[in-house]
């Protein structure tokens, strides 16, 4: 059973301490899935979590028409997915996913494919709800549940 942590973020800036916060508790290779609905947050959290990684700011698109963005950075290659147009898992393996596997992998729109991801991955839910106000659900599986009780504590504080 996956570790669970429910917080809200009432703004964009909220979002990016989310993510700053997140990256401090993440080894590389890291494995994120996002899900949420269209405009929820996924591709905002992303783009923050990547230029984490950069040493300077950089262009983080959707990877929505391309379906994967790679950002060959210093230190670590991101493999940014969006499958939210894939519907077989001939498509889906690919897309070179067993090379990102030994990666870093952010995956949009992961729902059909869990079955094939890492068991050592953390899953982030976006939920809208009222005046820009988002529920976030962050599952922590496998080894990645042992980051818990510390990520719980930096959330708590900001």
């Amino acid at each position: 059973m996956p570790s669970q942590l429910y917080i809200r973020i009432k703004n964009l800036n909220e979002t990016k301490i989310l993510a700053q916060i997140i990256s401090k508790f993440i080894s590389i290779p890291f494995f994120i899935c996002l899900s949420g609905d269209i405009g929820s947050g996924k591709t905002t959290f992303a783009r923050f979590l990547i230029n984490q990684f950069s040493k300077k700011k950089i262009k983080v698109l959707s990877p929505t028409f391309p379906i994967v963005q790679i950002y060959d950075l210093k230190k670590v290659n991101i493999w940014h997915y969006d499958l939210y147009r894939i519907e077989t898992k001939n498509e889906f393996f690919n897309l070179d996913f067993d090379t990102a596997i030994n990666n870093c992998v952010i995956v949009e729109w992961p729902d059909i494919f869990v079955e094939y991801f890492p068991k050592d991955r953390i899953e982030i839910s976006f939920q809208d709800e009222k005046n820009n106000i988002r529920h976030v659900r962050i599952k922590l599986f496998g080894t990645s549940k042992t980051i818990k009780e510390k990520l719980w504590k930096k959330l708590n504080q900001k």
